[in-house]
């Protein structure tokens, strides 16, 4: 009994991205279809190395989440988790032409820049009132009566 020849299997399509008319009602539409761009390229960059997803954990991660959430997915992601994810993605050579992924770099590093404040605001609240002129090392001018001039003159 012969086999019949066997033919490689065929690439898996990409899948679809979410329709506005799906989610006609959903406020996150627009974040949904964004967050599947940038998941295709980035499974496009990943796909160029074989077992970068292994290698490259975190931005896996972000891969799959781009999928389910969309570029909301970006907004939950925790501080320590933002970081890696930055350092890996911008380690790696990002195609001149892929608008989408550079889009994401972006919104990751606004994201991180955004946690890194919230931390500095959660220290010390009022740090961000206070004046760079209130300081020992400054000259501190207040208004005097004649007679205190008078005084500072002669002595």
């Amino acid at each position: 009994m012969s086999k019949a020849p066997s033919r490689p299997l065929a690439p898996p399509s990409p899948p679809l991205p979410p329709s506005a008319g799906e989610h006609a009602g959903d406020e996150f539409s627009t974040a949904r279809v964004r967050g599947w761009m940038m998941q295709q390229s980035l499974a496009t960059l990943l796909d160029r190395v074989r077992g970068a997803r292994q290698v490259l954990p975190h931005l896996a991660a972000l891969e799959v989440a781009l999928g389910k959430v969309g570029s909301d997915a970006i907004t939950q992601i925790p501080a320590h988790h933002l970081a890696k994810i930055c350092q890996q993605l911008s380690n790696l050579p990002l195609p001149r032409q892929d608008p989408p992924l550079h889009e994401l770099l972006g919104l990751l590093l606004d994201a991180l820049e955004g946690h890194e404040h919230a931390q500095e605001t959660a220290r010390d609240p009022h740090a961000q009132f206070l004046s760079t002129f209130v300081s020992d090392s400054k000259l501190e001018v207040t208004e005097a009566s004649l007679s205190d001039f008078d005084a500072a003159s002669a002595g």
